[in-house]
């Protein structure tokens, strides 16, 4: 019996060879677009990673602004870690760069597409794309830095997956870039040609060979030294310069007052030494004058002596005594001039003292006065310390605040920390999540209180470093004090002395005048003229009745005098000790300003000029990460039409079964088993499945399929030849799927049927049954026509429902390609609009004055997780008038404004936190957003610049980039990158043009697949009708009318399912697309044109009218005897 069914395999396949035909198609084109889609973007990911681990691509690189030398080199490869110079001449060539390497030997190794892999003095190896555009081939001569050198390969390198000549480029010109590789020695002489327009670029690139990571090895790298005198990069060193100045004008400010101050202690320890002198000579002055009186007095025969207690009250009873005294003038004569002499030295001596006292005074107060300017700035530097320190904490709470919420379900509270019990609290909390096992959490609470210590310990120096300045002005002021004493008292002390010496003078020349001798006495003759006077044979008179008033008066005032120095001495050994003090406070300021500028004003700068891991760089897998979205929306297509294959089978099958339920009866009749039936049903279904999975998979590995659908991949990217791979998962897809999904389809349909009675499959009852409950259906007063074809459509449900079903599962593939293409278009144009500059310069090294015409900004790249990636987001520091970007930001540091494009990729909306991250300094930033405006090219942050300044802890007016409406003349060393507004236009429509193969594919298989599925599932519709057309035909029906019955019909399905499958389709696939661009960070204006939604509904009526006309033949065919056929 087996043998017999067999018999019917290929006749049935004859008589329905349209329909398999059909049925083979639909499964082959499905596989083919799948497959292809898929395995494109296998292969380009695959063979990139593959060639990859062949030719050794790094895990990352790192730039230096001086070579490392042999030791530092030794120090990383004795890590384990294999480390290649990649050195570097950019040269001119017509308008071209073109950068010059060595070859390679252990590290991102050449690719040959022809050639050579390495080349030979005299040689060259260059980047494909590059000869392509140049119209170079093997055995050209190309000229470089005037060299000649012979093409000896061609070919790429896993460094340079996207050939961007820096790495902050945004789009690939082959005609502007290239590079190329030769050997050590024409390097060498290229160099030292010295026609390369840019300095030598020292780059090394690594393998970390699973010995450390690339953090531990950038730390390594970081403790390097950089020997500066090797630094050739004069924009670097003026930078450094300007960084270093303020750092440097305090440590010497602070020298110069301690220099000052070292002086000045010396100079008053100079005075203090000579205080005994000072005092010592006062008295023995006053002691000799009381002497000389009471010498006097007893050679006039007056019986008295005089002391410094009692001088005044025996000179006043003498005084009033009116009697006359005789005196002998010879010893008074010698001790006077004695005297005269020592009061001379004396004054001479005390006028050097007093000078020396009046400019340490002035020294004093300009000491006060440079004091004082600092101590002016001590307050604010604190309130400064104290206000980071504040503005972290608060920040650290909001943070906290929002990640601790999740645990309150736990009974975790957070009240907020505070500043002096911060420590504790967090020490409190890492202990709670320890104790739940939330180590991670611990861990980073850790994190923060260490963060936390380091700003206290800033505010703590900063407040050391302030009380030390404090302390030092008040030793100033102490001295200032002291001085200003000493120098008040100088005056008097002078004429003092003065005063002395004159009044000394003029008793001398009384008691002359009284033995009438006339002379008088200066301070230059006294000598001389006392020398005469006590020469031998001169004769002199003493007359002492008159001069015993001036006597009293010369002691009084030698009395002040004494008094006046004693105290002048006493002020003197005050403000040494204040002085010593002073220059102690100041010596402590050093110290503690000099701790506080280690830790906090560190300019101590490292030997890296960057440091980029191969994830980060956007040179290599750029191609990979370009295709990614094209395997996600392969897959989701694979899968929703995998579900509108097997509706399709269903009724396929279904229609199949009823068809054949008499032939099944007779067979089942005359014992035919259930498995032999079984079998017999699945094998044409089974293989024709299985034929159409295997072509479109032959087709989609094909040159026709992946190989076409990675053309424009391999144009714009810089890739290696590979071979397209299989992947196992495409082969179950493609070979495996389709007919597994036929045979459990059919199992399902023929198992249900054949539990049915063998008489029962005979009559068809089943059917008779369905009829009788549609006819059934109350239909009003709808007119003849109408209410045949409702009841026609109600009949055919099931075709119709598969009809519907695979218009919509069509309208999701074919919406895959139009968000694409609206997409990219919308992304496109909105890059254009939204880019109101001409150019957009970004800085290195960036010049204290905005140059002309410019517009400055200040931007930053933080990182935020949105769909499983880690996400760049560009934050711009604008000023109120900025003319590019029309914002109105916040002043203050927490309120941001979003572009469109973030808010719709975070999901955020106003007033919602933002929490973006600083990977480089480990840092967080949590911000509320103020406000949302529409800017769909990017995601961008907005801020005031003035606060972003504050921000980030950047010095007033600090600004990285300029935006300007022409070309500014900018020193190309200074600039990161120079971006136009040519290039934005060509980087927007290079994601059109590479979306364009799978955008065309997808529409065009997917209008396709449609026409297939309405011409099958109309066609099963006719095919059910058979009976009821061809009586028609006997009872007279014109084709026409027969046409308005049985197909005219079928319009309003397509026609209301258009209306309601494309809205529906539409919001579905909305919904799934962030999830292919989850990668990208742009924004994602999906918003349809109406014109477009018009050509969408107008191509299914097209369709539809295709497959009508098709199906008004098989009306045709049908012919009257078919009644007589299926009559019981």
């Amino acid at each position: 019996m087996q043998r017999i069914l067999s018999k019917r395999v290929l006749r049935d396949i004859r008589e329905n060879l349209f329909r398999y035909l059909a049925l083979f198609f639909l499964v082959a084109l499905v596989m083919y677009m799948v497959v292809a889609i898929v395995g494109a973007a296998e292969t380009i990911m695959q063979g990139t990673k593959e060639s990859g681990r062949v030719h050794h691509r790094e895990d990352g690189q790192f730039g230096v602004f001086v070579p490392l030398t042999e030791k530092e080199t030794a120090q990383i490869t004795e890590k384990g870690v294999t480390l290649q110079m990649d050195f570097s001449l950019d040269f001119h060539l017509g308008q071209s760069t073109f950068r010059v390497y060595q070859a390679r030997e252990s590290v991102d190794l050449f690719v040959p597409a022809e050639g050579e892999e390495i080349p030979a003095q005299g040689e060259i190896l260059l980047e494909q794309h590059y000869a392509e555009k140049h119209e170079l081939q093997l055995g050209d001569i190309f000229i470089v830095g005037g060299k000649e050198f012979t093409v000896a390969g061609i070919g790429s390198t896993p460094d340079y997956d996207a050939a961007f000549e820096k790495t902050s480029d945004t789009t690939v010109d082959s005609n502007l870039f290239g590079f190329g590789f030769v050997t050590a020695e024409d390097y060498e002489a290229l160099k030292a040609g010295g026609q390369n327009f840019r300095t030598e670029d020292y780059t090394y690139t690594y393998l970390l060979n699973d010995t450390m990571t690339d953090q531990k090895l950038k730390e390594l790298l970081q403790s390097f030294e950089l020997d500066r005198s090797k630094v050739t990069d004069t924009y670097f060193l003026e930078m450094l310069a300007d960084a270093e100045e303020t750092k440097n004008d305090i440590q010497d400010g602070i020298q110069e007052l301690l220099d000052g101050v070292d002086e000045l202690v010396d100079g008053v320890d100079e005075l203090a030494d000579h205080n005994t002198e000072l005092t010592d000579a006062a008295d023995e002055l006053f002691d000799a004058m009381l002497e000389q009186v009471n010498d006097s007095l007893k050679d006039a025969g007056v019986e008295v002596t005089l002391t410094s207690g009692n001088y005044e009250q025996q000179l006043n009873a003498m005084i009033a005594n009116p009697h006359a005294y005789t005196a002998s003038l010879w010893q008074n004569l010698q001790d006077a001039k004695k005297s005269l002499e020592d009061l001379q030295e004396f004054r001479d001596g005390v006028k050097s003292y007093t000078d020396g006292v009046n400019a340490a005074s002035a020294g004093g107060g300009a000491l006060v006065g440079g004091m004082s300017q600092i101590t002016e700035n001590s307050a604010a530097l604190n309130q400064g310390a104290d206000a980071i320190f504040n503005a972290i904490l608060g920040m650290v709470n909001e943070q906290l605040l929002a990640e601790l919420e999740p645990y309150a379900a736990y009974g975790i509270s957070f009240p907020g920390l505070t500043a002096g019990g911060y420590g504790e609290q967090l020490d409190q909390l890492a202990t709670v999540f320890t104790q739940m096992g939330a180590s991670q959490a611990a861990g980073q609470l850790s994190a923060v209180k260490s963060q936390l210590d380091t700003v206290a310990q800033f505010r703590d120096g900063v407040k050391a470093y302030t009380a030390g300045v404090g302390e030092a002005a008040g030793g100033s002021q102490e001295l200032f004090q002291g001085l200003s004493v000493l120098y008040t008292a100088s005056e008097p002390l002078v004429d003092g002395t003065d005063a002395v010496v004159d009044a000394l003078m003029d008793m001398v020349e009384a008691q002359l005048e009284e033995s009438d001798i006339q002379v008088e006495l200066t301070a230059d003759n006294y000598k001389e003229e006392l020398d005469q006077l006590m020469a031998e044979g001169s004769s002199v008179d003493a007359r002492l009745r008159d001069s015993l008033k001036d006597a009293k008066d010369t002691l009084a005032d030698l009395e002040d005098f004494r008094e006046g120095i004693i105290d002048y001495t006493d002020a003197v050994d005050e403000i040494a000790d204040g002085s010593r003090e002073l220059r102690d406070g100041v010596q402590e300021l050093q110290d503690e300003a000099n701790d506080m500028i280690d830790e906090y004003f560190t300019f101590d700068i490292d030997n890296l000029t960057q440091f980029l891991v191969a994830g980060d760089n956007p040179r290599i897998d750029a191609a990979s990460g370009d295709v990614i979205i094209n395997k996600y929306a392969g897959m989701v297509s694979g899968i929703i039409l995998m579900v509108m294959f097997t509706y399709v089978i269903s009724v396929f099958v279904v229609h199949n079964i009823e068809k054949e339920s008499s032939v099944i009866g007779a067979l089942y009749a005359l014992g035919v088993t259930r498995g032999q039936l079984l079998f017999h049903y699945l094998l044409n279904p089974m293989m024709i499945s299985f034929l159409g999975g295997a072509v479109g998979c032959v087709l989609g590995f094909s040159k026709y399929g992946t190989g076409w659908q990675m053309q424009d991949s391999i144009v714009y990217f810089s890739l290696p030849p590979m071979e397209i791979v299989t992947p196992a998962y495409l082969l179950v897809y493609s070979l495996v799927m389709p007919p597994v999904t036929a045979a459990l389809v059919n199992c399902l349909v023929i198992s249900k049927k054949l539990k049915r009675t063998a008489l029962s499959l005979l009559r068809n009852e089943q059917t008779a049954g369905r009829a009788g409950k549609i006819q059934d259906v109350n239909l009003g007063n709808m007119k003849f026509l109408h209410r045949f074809q409702v009841r026609q459509l109600l009949r055919e449900m099931r075709s119709a429902v598969a009809v519907v079903i695979g218009m919509f599962i069509c309208l999701l593939v074919l919406l895959i390609s139009a968000d694409c293409y609206v997409l990219c278009k919308n992304f496109g144009d909105a890059c254009l609009d939204e880019t109101t500059y001409a150019y957009m310069y970004t800085y290195k090294y960036p010049t204290e004055d905005v140059p002309e015409d410019g517009t400055p900004a200040y931007v930053e790249s933080l990182k935020k997780e949105a769909y499983g990636y880690n996400l760049d987001v560009t934050v711009l520091g604008i000023d109120k008038d900025n003319p590019y970007f029309p914002v109105e930001t916040s002043n203050k540091k927490n309120e941001i404004v979003i572009s469109s494009a973030a808010a719709q990729k975070f999901g955020v909306k106003v007033g919602d936190k933002l929490v973006l991250s600083d990977e480089v300094n480990e840092r967080d930033y949590a911000f509320t957003v103020k406000d949302i405006v529409h800017f769909a090219s990017g995601v961008y942050v907005f801020l005031d610049r003035d606060a972003m300044q504050e921000l980030f802890d950047q010095e007033d007016d600090y600004y990285n980039v300029v935006f300007a409406d022409h070309a500014l003349d900018i020193d190309n060393g200074r600039l990161y990158s120079t971006v136009s507004r040519e290039n934005v236009e060509e980087s927007s429509q290079i994601f059109t043009d590479m979306m364009g193969p799978m955008v065309s594919m997808l529409a065009a298989i997917s209008a396709l697949i449609f026409m297939i599925v309405m011409y099958l599932m109309m066609k099963v519709m006719i095919d059910r009708s058979a009976f009821s057309i061809s009586l028609m035909k006997v009872l007279g029906y014109r084709k026409g009318e027969i046409r308005r019955l049985y197909l005219d019909g079928n319009f309003y399905i397509i026609m209301l399912g258009a209306l309601l499958g494309v809205p529906l389709a539409k919001w579905s696939m909305d919904l799934i697309f962030p999830y292919f661009i989850s990668n990208v960070a742009i924004g994602m204006d999906l918003q349809f044109p109406p014109q477009l939604y018009g050509m969408i509904y107008g191509g299914i009526l097209i369709c539809y009218l295709v497959i009508n006309f098709l199906l008004v033949g098989r009306l045709n065919k049908l012919v009257p005897a078919e009644v007589l056929k299926n009559r019981e």
